[in-house]
């Protein structure tokens, strides 16, 4: 296994926003604070707008068997139209790595919904074919009445804070600058000045942080363990950890144990998606041919040998896979625009066993960095696809002798 590799296609990573330079000073943290405070309480989210659903700036329609479920699905959907709000404005990332932006924040916004989203209202419950569907949203009013809540909740020592304290009120200004930015600058006159101002409280908050925080997670119903820093942690957890370079270990049950390090700094917030490895008997052997405009044979057979698969070039075995790499590109200004592809065909006796098509979201290279650029996004998106790809069948069914 080669951990700094292999941790380089696992961690979905990305922090949010502009850094402030301001003094790290206890103090500090106190006045901005208030002046965020102050600056939101003069606005007073109380205006005369309307509380309809049709003056709605953020909404998220759920369903349930009651009212009660309805309104939790809701919640959950206006979440999720929460975080996509904060994808979709590029000015507010701070750290971007492919496109992706921190799962850890949209999983805090969407446990916590139900405690930060102070200002949410419920359209009437409409009852069809037994199920209920409600209408949660937001309004300008409400979004500045939430945010006022959340400044106005924020501890006023965050250095005696419990590292999990903590990460909530990292979360509460998180979610204060994606509300923010929901709403325009014609609904809120100088709407910069009170970005600005939640960058200077996310600035102090993160100064004076003394932890980050890890969350390994596994979406399958698979029992498994993380050794890190000499203990042991339960997966999709989050694990509170000093500063420092760490090495860790994830055990699941009946698959490979996988193991990576990580750089945590104060205030990360890292997620680790865990791919399933089979713990394969004997040596499986399989042909592999990859076709390709980039050069990456030799890559793609370390990811298989990774699955503990043994890629040859005998054309008579059971067993075979293809990779076929396609890129495309398209010419946009001064700019191109390309886009990778990927077809993974497997085959067991001659029998096609699964075939997938995955294809990256578009990239942009200049004249002068387009060969290298092409190389590494097809080599990256390539060995991605392929971990995943691999982690989404059953090894063991297609390495029996049964067809």
């Amino acid at each position: 296994m080669r951990p700094r590799s292999f941790c380089n296609l696992l961690f979905l990573l990305m922090f949010f926003f502009v850094s402030c330079a301001v003094s790290a000073k206890p103090e500090n943290y106190g006045s901005a604070k208030k002046g965020a405070l102050d600056a939101f309480s003069e606005l007073d989210g109380g205006g005369n707008g309307s509380e309809s659903v049709t003056a709605a700036l953020l909404k998220g329609t759920g369903t349930g068997e009651d009212e009660k479920s309805a309104k939790n699905d809701a919640l959950s959907q206006l979440a999720n139209s929460i975080v996509a709000d904060i994808v979709s404005k590029t000015v507010i990332s701070q750290e971007e790595r492919d496109g992706k932006y921190t799962e850890s924040l949209k999983n805090d916004i969407l446990v916590r919904s139900n405690v930060f989203l102070k200002g949410v209202l419920f359209t009437k419950p409409v009852k069809k074919d037994g199920i209920v569907e409600v209408t949660a949203f937001m309004t300008q009013n409400s979004i500045v009445n939430t945010i006022t809540y959340l400044i106005k909740t924020m501890p006023e020592d965050i250095e005696t804070l419990q590292p999990e304290k903590y990460d909530d009120v990292l979360t509460m200004i998180y979610l204060s600058y994606s509300l923010l930015y929901a709403v325009t600058d014609r609904q809120i006159p100088e709407r910069s000045k009170y970005i600005a101002m939640l960058g200077g409280l996310k600035a102090e908050i993160e100064k004076l942080a003394s932890y980050g925080s890890l969350y390994f997670q596994e979406s399958a119903a698979v029992k498994g363990q993380v050794e890190i820093a000499g203990k042991s942690y339960e997966l999709n957890k989050k694990i509170f950890l000093k500063p420092a370079n760490y090495k860790f270990v994830v055990k699941l049950d009946g698959y490979r144990n996988i193991s990576g390090s990580v750089d945590l700094r104060k205030g990360d917030k890292k997620f680790v998606e865990v791919p399933l490895v089979p713990e394969l008997s004997g040596k499986q052997e399989i042909f592999l041919r990859v076709e390709s405009p980039v050069r990456m044979t030799g890559d793609i057979e370390k990811a298989l040998l990774d699955f503990g698969i043994v890629p040859t070039q005998k054309k008579e075995l059971p067993h075979q896979v293809e990779i076929i790499v396609k890129t495309s590109s398209v010419k946009v200004e001064g700019y191109e625009k390309h886009t990778v592809s990927v077809d993974i065909r497997t085959f067991k006796n001659g029998e096609k066993f699964k075939i997938a098509r995955y294809e990256h979201k578009p990239f942009f290279v200049t004249a002068q960095n387009r060969d290298e650029k092409v190389r590494e996004e097809s080599r990256k998106v390539s060995l991605a696809v392929v971990k995943k790809f691999l982690s989404s069948i059953d090894l063991k069914e297609f390495f029996s002798d049964k067809d």
